[in-house]
């Protein structure tokens, strides 16, 4: 049996981010994932850091801040997979149009007007609709980003299934750790709560090489990348809550390909290479991050959360933690999540409260004692 400080399940770029920083302090840590690095949504994510465009609110706020981190994040330690650009985000219908010009005159991020060399690309359709130009954006290369994160440290592939708590410890096959954090996104379940819900949001992207240069990345209908530094340029991300809605690579390609010339021009492409992936998202658009709360032992010890008691005393698996629901901003938030989740695991910092499980267990608990 061999022990760990920390076992991460999962390793996308959530559980990928996470380990790296644990790593740098000195922790022990194994990664395990059913299938390859960065096989699922964040192996499919356009890799777009891109800030929420809105008036306010939590989430708007969170992604901000993490975006500025990531920016710097990614630009210093993975240079040869990130490529910096600027990003012309353009309204997708005219009742944003309020949205990105709000956006534009508070926002504390650099913006500039829009260069003549990107306005010559952009069909007349965008002219249509607001926009606002951010100076400092970069895009990733999504797979290596994840495999070059844990470098160094312990990777296995292996399905977990429900792990067992003994002396203190928690054991999944041959190996065992104190902590145990679950970044498995949209996949199946290991410890079965019903109060957790997130939505599977199933996604496409290509990579497309083209005559035209890109020389910066424009998100409109989808996004359309700076060309990066391998020479490609990314089309994407699809969105789709129901697989069963979901084309064929061959032809989701064509239609990120037809959504992305109706922003700009590009002249003699060629397919690349297409990926599918589903990412979690949890239903109030917030990231999770936190202990995971035993929802039978809890009512068990008080019932008041039926009654809507938004107080009410919780009791947690011993040493489980959650970091998931990051949505289609995964590449964004993972590296500041992560930096949060390590300052709790090792030093007992607190956490955000609105990231924390108990928003849904509370809900959860009052419906189903309304029943």
């Amino acid at each position: 049996m061999t022990t760990y400080d920390i076992i991460i399940v999962g390793a996308g770029i959530n559980g990928c981010a996470l380990a790296r920083s644990l790593h740098l302090k000195g922790q022990k840590v194994l990664v395990l994932e059913q299938d390859c690095i960065a096989s699922g949504g964040s192996g499919a994510a356009g890799a777009f850091i891109n800030p929420k465009i809105s008036k306010s609110g939590p989430l708007k706020e969170l992604i901000e801040t993490a975006y500025l981190y990531s920016i710097d994040f990614y630009a210093k330690n993975f240079p040869q997979y990130t490529t910096s650009a600027p990003l012309l985000h353009i309204a997708k219908y005219q009742d944003d149009n309020e949205k990105v010009d709000y956006f534009k005159q508070h926002t504390t991020i650099s913006t500039q007007d829009v260069p003549q060399c990107l306005k010559k690309m952009l069909t007349a359709y965008t002219q249509e609709f607001s926009s606002v130009y951010l100076k400092d954006n970069a895009v990733l290369e999504a797979k290596e980003i994840c495999t070059a994160l844990i470098e160094g440290i312990d990777f296995y592939k292996k399905k977990v299934k429900k792990p067992f708590y003994e002396d203190g410890f928690w054991k999944i096959s041959d190996f065992q750790s104190k902590k145990l954090v679950l970044c498995t996104g949209a996949y199946e379940e290991i410890f079965e709560e019903d109060y957790i819900r997130l939505r599977k949001i199933h996604g496409q992207r290509c990579e497309i090489k083209s005559t035209s240069v890109m020389p910066s990345t424009v998100h409109h209908e989808v996004s359309v990348s700076a060309t990066k530094k391998n020479g490609c340029i990314a089309v994407g991300a699809s969105h789709y809550l129901n697989k069963d809605e979901m084309p064929s690579l061959k032809d989701g390609a064509h239609e990120l390909m037809q959504l992305a010339r109706k922003s700009v021009r590009l002249e003699n492409v060629e397919l690349v290479d297409t990926f599918y992936g589903m990412r979690a998202g949890s239903n109030d658009y917030l990231p999770i991050l936190g202990p995971l709360i035993d929802a039978k032992k809890s009512l068990d010890s008080d019932e008041t959360a039926l009654k809507g008691n938004k107080i009410a005393s919780v009791i947690t698996y011993p040493h489980v933690y959650m970091m998931n629901g990051v949505g289609g901003y995964g590449f964004v938030l993972a590296p500041y999540l992560a930096e949060l989740m390590k300052g709790h695991l090792l030093d007992a910092q607190d956490l955000p409260e609105l990231l924390d499980l108990k928003r849904f267990y509370y809900r959860w608990a009052k419906k189903k004692g309304q029943k």
